[in-house]
């Protein structure tokens, strides 16, 4: 009878055999497998993005978010379902899943209630924005996106499996899961177990449909092993993490390693992670002339995740229509003059006119940063007028704590899974303070006094911003301004981390040399009346010796990229050194930023240090890196272990491994035990030669048939069946005689290529 023949009758009596029950099991739990791959992506994102407790629909009530219960409930609707609903009806339901989580997503989105139109933008918008590998964490409303959206595929998934549509099923799982491949958020691992419970599904349907026996799962184990290796070693992902596409700031040539401050602040493509050890680079990126100094400011980031920030707003044509900021501010007009290509176009926040001749090819952001079409080049110029935002402290105390519906959604933001005692710490802080400004300051001055500027750290573990505050004693630009931000954003007040350049070499009454090393990251907070105002809680003492010897180390070595012709011959120390308080002083009527000459360099110790870093120019890494470079990744065992793996499959499948063995058992005799059981032992190798060799013993075929079969005119192994036949049936053998059998095979086992299968 043929295996689906067998198939079709068990299952006429209702019953499967033991091999279709396992690969039914199997499919299943690879359709499960395959959406749990896209529902933890959902999840994350939807805990990432959280907000204030009275903000966030269902949290507290199901947890850090509601993806998960969203998606078990419409698992067990499937499984209610599958057995008396048509397909038709299921695929209808499954059409009003997802019309509901798009209205939900768009009744929970500020600025889209009751807008058709509007709506209807909204969604073609982040349709666009996935599709072109933008993180989900960075549309407007990521964490009711992610609620609205898993329930129709889970749904329709599993009620597809549940009626042995696999291929439909894991096709319906796959396009989820092919969504977050494209934005980057699924990652590697994520998309491995992904792709891996799709081909189980598939597989194990087929295997189930086709009745197979259970010992056909060893291709598919090999197959599953090698997708895996493959997956792991060659990285087919576009976007992710810290990759992504470029937007805001983005990557441009000429613009400095990865592994500086810069290529984390200005490079970041509109995602930054908050990493470890770092360095800083010397070269020249652009010079500024400008009525005053300032802030040259490249990206801002809304939204955070816990260990990454992300720029969650598009990118329109500049028009010049840009509403100036509320309150009071002072014009400036700047001069930027590139040095080396790059795709960042600083401006001072926030610009409300763009010169001409770039105007065309120009971008901007609703937060007042520019994206040039392609890179600007060496050479060329352009000039922006900023309005800066310009209250005194009095003026900022008075502004008040009554903030825009939009703003408190976008800036008030914090991940579901903030530990708590980020916000206890901030409360503390923030105990004597009366106003938000109050709280600005005293969470600015806490982090300067407290922590020591090292660009030598520990990349923080989980939460960053928990790290830094409780277990690190030390960090940089982009770690005091995550902390400051989070915090802001604990005590009520609305705050966003801004990147760009701080202002550089002063040569001339008001022209500077921005270099690498100005790369910088601080804290913009939110007035209602007049709008972002800057802080930066980074401290500020000894960096002025470091920057000296930083320059003149690089000119030392030849490094032509280090200077202009109007930095050249100056003493490097004739920075713009603006020693200026908190921002503003809570004491004095200033100018609304503090000093953007922020930043140290590997090889200093702030005067308020206690751990600097000995780090040498250009060397950020920690002493014992040459021993964590030998260790192998986890990866790395990963795809060992997956390969191993694989390769026994896949040997089980072939034959080998029966091979390998019998060829390891027929030379093992082993030891200790009475003379009988050695003749046992003995027997049981000469067995598994001819086994390998000729034929295994046919079911109630006796050892002297066998054997005379096999090998009739071989006395050796007459003699071996006689004292085996002795020690077996006739009593007791002597210990020579066991001595004697081991021998005899020995010998046999030596000789084991002079036996061949028999012919016909």
């Amino acid at each position: 009878m043929s295996a689906p023949t067998a198939s079709r009758d068990a299952a006429s009596t209702g019953r499967l055999p033991a091999g279709s029950r396992a690969f039914r099991g199997a499919a299943l739990a690879s359709v499960l497998v395959l959406t749990a791959s896209y529902v933890s992506v959902l999840d994350r994102v939807a805990g990432f993005v959280g907000g204030p407790a009275s903000d966030v629909p269902l949290t507290g009530v199901v947890g850090s978010s509601a993806v998960v219960p969203v998606a078990v409930v419409a698992l067990l609707a499937a499984t209610g379902v599958a057995a008396f609903v048509r397909e038709r009806t299921a695929i209808g339901a499954t059409i009003a899943l997802v019309v509901l989580g798009h209205l939900w997503y768009l009744q929970t989105t500020p600025a889209t209630i009751g807008a058709v139109i509007d709506a209807g933008g909204v969604l073609v918008s982040d349709a666009a924005t996935l599709l072109t590998g933008v993180s989900v964490v960075r549309m407007a409303n990521a964490e009711a996106w992610a609620v609205g959206s898993v329930p129709a595929p889970a749904f329709l998934s599993w009620y597809l499996a549940v009626r042995r549509r696999y291929v439909a099923s894991a096709a319906i799982g796959g396009a989820m899961l092919v969504v977050f491949v494209l934005t980057g958020d699924a990652g590697t691992l994520g998309t491995l177990v992904g792709v891996l419970g799709a081909a189980g599904a598939v597989g194990f349907g087929d295997l189930e449909r086709r009745g197979a026996p259970i010992d056909q799962a060893d291709a598919l184990a090999a197959a599953f092993a090698a997708m895996a290796v493959l997956s792991l070693t060659v990285s087919v992902v576009p976007g992710g993490g810290t990759g992504g596409l470029q937007g805001p700031g983005g990557l441009g040539a000429g613009s400095g390693g990865g592994d500086t401050i810069e290529g984390a602040v200005v490079q970041s493509g509109g995602e930054l992670q908050i990493g470890g050890s770092t360095s800083l680079s010397p070269e020249v990126r652009f010079t500024v002339e400008s009525d005053e100094p300032g802030y040259w400011r490249t990206a801002v980031f809304g939204k955070f995740s816990g260990s990454e920030w992300y720029t969650d707003v598009g990118v329109d044509p500049w028009d010049g229509e840009v509403a100036p900021p509320p309150g009071s501010t002072e014009s400036v007009e700047q001069v930027y003059e590139v040095e080396s290509a790059t795709a960042a176009m600083p401006a001072m926040n926030r610009p409300v006119e763009l010169s001409d001749d770039v105007s065309g090819a120009t971008q901007a952001t609703p937060y007042g940063t520019f994206v040039y079409e392609d890179s600007l080049e060496a050479g060329d110029a352009y000039r922006v007028t900023s309005l800066r935002p310009d209250a005194s402290p009095e003026e900022l105390r008075q502004a008040g704590d009554e903030y825009p519906g939009r703003i408190r959604a976008d800036f008030l933001q914090l991940p579901n899974d903030q530990p708590e005692r980020v916000g206890e710490l901030t409360e503390r802080v923030t105990a004597d303070a009366e106003t938000p400004y109050d709280e600005a300051v005293a969470i600015e001055r806490y982090l300067e006094s407290e922590k020591s500027y090292s660009l030598d750290v520990e990349r923080p573990e989980g939460n960053a911003v928990d790290e830094f505050l409780f277990e690190m004693e030390s960090g940089y630009c982009v770690h005091y301004a995550s902390a400051m931000t989070a915090m802001l954003r604990e005590a009520g007040v609305p705050a966003r981390m801004a990147a760009g350049y701080s202002t550089g070499q002063r040569v001339g009454e008001d022209r500077y040399v921005v270099r690498g090393l100005n790369a910088h990251a601080w804290v913009e907070v939110y007035f209602p009346g007049e709008g972002w105002v800057t802080f930066d809680p980074t401290p500020s003492d000894s960096r002025q010796q470091t920057r000296e010897n930083r320059i003149e180390t690089a000119r030392s070595t030849g490094n032509p990229d280090v200077d202009t012709d109007e930095s050249r011959q100056r003493d490097p120390a004739q920075f713009d050194e603006r020693e200026s308080d908190p921002t503003p002083s809570p004491n004095e009527s200033t100018d609304n930023e503090t000093d953007p000459e922020n930043e140290t360099e590997p090889g200093s110790e702030p005067e308020n240090s206690t751990n600097g870093t000995d780090a040498t120019f250009g060397d950020s890494e920690n002493d014992d890196a040459g021993l964590l470079t030998r260790l192998p990744s986890y990866r790395a065992i990963g795809v060992w272990l997956l390969a191993l793996f694989g390769a026994g499959a896949l040997a089980r499948r072939t034959g080998h491994a029966d091979r390998f063995s019998r060829a390891v058992a027929v030379r093992r005799q082993g030891s200790g035990g009475s003379p009988r059981e050695d003749v046992e032992r003995a027997f049981k190798r000469l067995e598994l030669l001819f086994a390998g060799e000729t034929r295994p013993r046919a079911p109630g075929e006796t050892p002297r048939e066998y054997l005379d079969g096999v090998a009739a005119d071989d006395e050796r192994v007459d003699r071996v069946r006689r004292i085996y036949e002795r020690a077996r049936y006739g009593g007791d053998v002597s210990s020579e005689e066991a001595a004697e059998a081991v021998e005899l095979v020995d010998a046999l086992v030596a000789e084991e290529r002079r036996f061949t299968r028999p012919s016909g």
